[in-house]
């Protein structure tokens, strides 16, 4: 029986954001809240098996999500960039001052961008979902966009492993699909399905841009 995970993603300079859930706005607060901070909510199920587009995991991002936050729920973040790691974490805090979150608090979003390289070096971003019981059709989804009016090629690549891999060099990685964000203004929905069952598999999100360091000054956001 197919189920869903909604995973909210915006692209920007400045970063990748993500959250998930089973409505564009979970908490009904409004876009661009500006109240006091709220708590992120994570849930997961184990009842994988139930009927119809049940949802049984979500992360609506409305709390911390530095580094240690995210692993703390049970992400797996990488960085798989060439050269050496530039002066930004792999993924990190959204930022009001460069761009809001969909809904909910304004840094409600956790983000990537090009400062995680140096030079004109290639960005290969890996932020690892926890591990689920998948059935084939399952379906991870996502909003996402990039800085209006970028004429720069943000890349965002959709991985899925059913062997349950936990690092980028674990085999059974497969892509479920890439796309360059939108650039006018605009969260895109994303969808992609899982091919196949796994049982303690994983999704994941990875922000890849060829020569995206900052000299070319590329970034891609997920909320």
């Amino acid at each position: 029986m197919k189920k869903t995970y909604m995973l909210f993603a915006a692209l920007f300079v400045s970063g990748m954001f993500l959250g998930f859930s089973n409505s564009d706005n979970p908490k009904k607060t409004p876009f661009n809240y500006s109240g006091p901070p709220l708590e992120t909510q994570v849930t997961k199920s184990n009842n994988n098996y139930s009927t119809g587009d049940a949802i049984y995991f979500s992360d609506n991002f409305d709390g911390a999500n530095d580094t240690t936050a995210l692993k703390a729920r049970g992400y797996l973040i990488y960085y798989r960039g060439s050269g050496p790691q530039g002066v930004a974490a792999t993924w990190f805090q959204g930022n009001s001052t460069v761009f809001n979150a969909f809904n909910g608090p304004s840094t409600g979003y956790v983000a990537a961008n090009y400062q995680v390289v140096t030079g004109t070096n290639n960005i290969d971003s890996w932020l690892v979902l926890t591990d689920l019981d998948v059935v084939a059709g399952d379906i991870i989804r996502f909003r996402c966009r990039g800085p209006l009016g970028s004429t720069f090629p943000d890349s965002v690549r959709v991985m899925y492993n059913d062997q349950g891999g936990t690092t980028p060099e674990s085999t059974g990685w497969v892509e479920l699909g890439r796309f360059t964000a939108s650039v006018d203004g605009t969260w895109e929905l994303k969808s992609f399905v899982a091919p196949t069952q796994g049982f303690s598999a994983r999704f994941a999100i990875r922000y890849n841009v060829v020569d995206g360091g900052p000299p070319a000054l590329t970034a891609t956001l997920l909320e």
